[in-house]
Formats: structure tokens, C-alpha cells, sequence
């Protein structure tokens, strides 16, 4: 058990000596006072930087929606392949593209609903400013792919955790997403 114990640190350390292992997260935040809806995101990751322009990584997410009256709580995960499609200076545009499920339960007027899944597949874009030699700002706003969920009632408006259902661009403000990296 101890040569086991003492392998995995040694492999530990040896992956971080070379900066390739990165943590972090994203949240968000959206606030419509007109109709009444609320809804935010925590999303921490971590990930592996197999090159300088392919990563992989891993995250984890708990998303909250409050749209007059109707209370979703869901928690997902997301495996993701980053690829740096540009670099300028400190900036780099990123295009995450990945696969996500999301368990959410739905409450209508203190009414539980069953549980539900949602998923989606697809490309989301973003920027990362490196700050630091170990630590990046990063923004993702948009989704390019397919989205779908199991929720007869819902049908993809107002609570879902990945919106609508269907295929296309969606490009609006709860998409954006912020968060930081650290690179060890």
C-alpha cells in the first residue's frame, strides 16, 4: 500500500513540475428584474494542457433558476477538449467543445417536481488572458450544438439548466460565463 501511496505522489509531483495540470472555475450570473428571473451558475474544473493548443479537462457544475415562481436546482458534469485557436501576446481565443449532463429537480410553488436530466453537446468559444506565468482569466459567452432534456412539463423554456431544447447558435448574455485558471 505504501509503494502504491508513494507512486501516485511521485507521479503527482512530477506532472506539476511540469505545469501541466490546471484548476479553476467559471460562475454566472443573470438577473431579468422585467420577468422576474434569476439564474446562476459555479463551475469548477480541472484540466490536463497536453500541448499548447489541446487541453482536456473536466468540470463540475451547480446551476440555480428562479423564473417566477419555478425553482430549478440541477448539478452536471462536463468533459471538455480545449483548443487554442489563436494567440496574441498574453490573449489566447479558445473553442471548448464537450459533452455535458445535468440532474436538475424542479419546485412550482413549494410542489416538487421528479428529477430530470438535460444535455448538451457542442462548441462554446472563449478568451483567455494570461495574468500571471500561473494564472489565466477566462470568459466563455455562446453555445454551437444540440441541447435536450427529458422534462415533459418544462419543455426547455424558462428553468432548464441548458435552455431550450434544439440545435443552433445561441449568443446571449446567459451564456457568459467568467472564472480563472491556475496553472501549476
Amino acid at each position: 500500500m505504501r509503494k502504491i501511496f508513494m507512486t501516485l505522489v511521485a507521479l503527482v509531483m512530477t506532472v506539476a513540475a511540469n505545469a501541466q495540470v490546471f484548476v479553476g472555475g467559471e460562475v454566472g450570473f443573470w438577473r431579468n428584474y422585467e420577468d422576474n428571473h434569476t439564474s446562476f451558475t459555479v463551475a469548477p474544473q480541472v484540466g490536463y494542457n497536453i500541448t499548447n493548443k489541446w487541453a482536456i479537462g473536466l468540470e463540475f457544475d451547480y446551476d440555480y433558476n428562479y423564473y417566477d415562481g419555478l425553482k430549478v436546482n440541477g448539478v452536471g458534469a462536463a468533459p471538455f477538449a480545449r483548443y487554442t485557436a489563436a494567440k496574441a501576446g498574453p490573449v489566447s481565443f479558445l473553442l471548448d467543445a464537450g459533452f455535458a449532463i445535468n440532474t436538475y429537480k424542479a419546485k412550482y410553488d413549494g410542489e416538487e417536481s421528479d428529477s430530470y436530466n438535460a444535455w448538451q453537446i457542442g462548441v462554446t468559444p472563449g478568451v483567455k488572458v494570461s495574468l500571471t506565468k500561473s494564472v489565466d482569466f477566462i470568459a466563455a459567452l455562446g453555445f454551437l450544438g444540440y441541447r435536450d432534456n427529458d422534462d415533459p412539463d418544462l419543455k426547455g423554456v424558462g428553468g432548464h439548466p441548458y435552455g431550450e431544447k434544439g440545435f443552433g447558435f445561441h449568443f446571449n448574455t446567459n451564456d457568459l460565463k467568467f472564472g480563472v485558471i491556475y496553472n501549476f
